[in-house]
Parts: structure tokens; C-alpha cells; sequence
């Protein structure tokens, strides 16, 4: 009798464990970025670069390039001035961004003033049982 206790106990233990560890698993990263002009205005239609950079993966006496296309990519804003970007790995990323601003001069005349932005961010694939791994930056344009 003790026996079958014992038994039908570290079978319970057994599956517990396994379903808990089970639970967890990888998540890439989201990345989104959320481009505003010096007075908050969200900055629709800008073109925002994600990449490692120049200097991406590279050590004190080596060098180790990360040559992944996934890690490089470009994308537009939406009128909210947001753009979203999926990662696989965890990444160390340069933020470049171009908006070009069009108003009207007094005389009506379209203008058209192209304005930059720049931005480092880190982002890490993560082990988590929740199903998000969103990383929110703000990018300010000038």
C-alpha cells in the first residue's frame, strides 16, 4: 500500500514538473518604435532603418559581424507614427530615421523639410511564459 503511495506521488511530482517546465519557452523580440517630432506631433510616413551598425558584434581584438538579413530591416509609420519590427535573437540595434515633413509657407507653397532621428536600443530573446516580448522606444525627429 505504501508502495502504490509512493508511486502515485512521484508520478504527480513528475508531471508537475513537466508541465511547468513546459510552460516557458523563447520569445523573440518585438521592436516598436514610435517616431514623434520636438513637439510630440506623431510623424506619419517615416522611414525607419533597423540594423546592428557599423561596429555591430565586434570585440576589443576580433571581429565577429553579425551577417543575418533578419537583423537588418526597414519600415514605414503608420499615421499613429508607430512601426513594428521581429527579431530572432537578441541584438544590440541602431535606429535611423527620416521623415519628410511637408506644410504649406505662407503663399501656400508646399515646403518640404526632411528631418532625422537616431536612436540605440538593446533587445533580448527571452525564456518567459507570457506570450509578449515587446520592446517600446521613442524616436524623436529634429
Amino acid at each position: 500500500m505504501k508502495r502504490n503511495y509512493l508511486y502515485t506521488v512521484g508520478v504527480l511530482l513528475t508531471i508537475i514538473v513537466t508541465i511547468g517546465a513546459c510552460s516557458k519557452k523563447d520569445r523573440d523580440p518585438k521592436l516598436i518604435i514610435h517616431v514623434q517630432e520636438t513637439d510630440g506631433i506623431a510623424a506619419d510616413g517615416a522611414r525607419v532603418h533597423v540594423w546592428p551598425g557599423p561596429n555591430a558584434g565586434q570585440s576589443g581584438t576580433g571581429s565577429n559581424i553579425i551577417d543575418d538579413e533578419l537583423m537588418d530591416q526597414v519600415g514605414i509609420t503608420d499615421a499613429a507614427g508607430n512601426v513594428s519590427f521581429n527579431f530572432r535573437y537578441s541584438a544590440v540595434l541602431d535606429v535611423d530615421v527620416i521623415y519628410y515633413k511637408t506644410y504649406l509657407d505662407t503663399l501656400l507653397n508646399p515646403i518640404t523639410d526632411t528631418l532625422y532621428g537616431n536612436r540605440v536600443v538593446k533587445i533580448e530573446s527571452l525564456r518567459q511564459s507570457d506570450e509578449t516580448n515587446e520592446y517600446n522606444e521613442t524616436v524623436e525627429v529634429k
